[in-house]
């Protein structure tokens, strides 16, 4: 009876616990702050600042792809995006070189120095022309019906052409 009771108490505790309102959440109105001036649209001026590209030589070194080769009085452009910045490596890198070293597209570790080309070592190639895979048909194999030789283990044997009885 004890059990009956305390088993009716821990279930009503339960239910007690489930049903009470959970809705005590008190909700605070956002409001901005005074010290920030809101400048209407016409009255905002915008700098534009004018930027100068200008060439710097640069030093470093660089491993990534060759994305732009250019040929002009006699000498290679190249210019290199890089793929890995480790190291202090450079992120982009425009050079020159007197001899066409890679192609567009190869994947390359180039050493620079005063926008010259010093070293540079090629890792990958790019993929420039797909060869065709010429296709060879395979010949069909003939059937060939088996032909067993007598031996020990296995031994032809012919179908009997006459049968005799002989009574003595």
């Amino acid at each position: 009876m004890i059990r009956v009771l305390i088993g009716f108490f821990i279930a009503s505790v339960f239910v007690g616990c489930t049903t009470t309102n959970k809705n005590n959440v008190i909700y605070e109105e956002y409001k901005p702050e005074k010290s920030v001036k809101q400048v209407p649209n016409k009255q905002r001026t915008i700098k534009k600042v004018a930027t100068i590209e200008k060439e710097v030589p640069t030093n470093g070194s660089i491993k990534g792809n060759v994305t732009k080769l250019t040929f002009s009085d006699g000498i290679w452009n190249y210019e290199v995006k890089s793929r890995d910045t480790s190291n202090q490596k450079l992120s982009i890198a425009k050079f020159t070189h007197r001899k066409k070293v890679a192609k567009k597209g190869d994947f390359v570790y180039v050493i620079i120095e005063n926008g010259k080309l010093k070293e540079s070592y090629l890792i990958k190639k790019a993929n420039y022309k797909s060869k065709r895979v010429k296709k060879t048909h395979k010949k069909k194999k003939q059937y060939k019906p088996k032909t067993f030789k007598r031996t020990k283990k296995y031994q032809v044997i012919g179908v009997p052409t006459v049968e005799s009885i002989s009574l003595d």
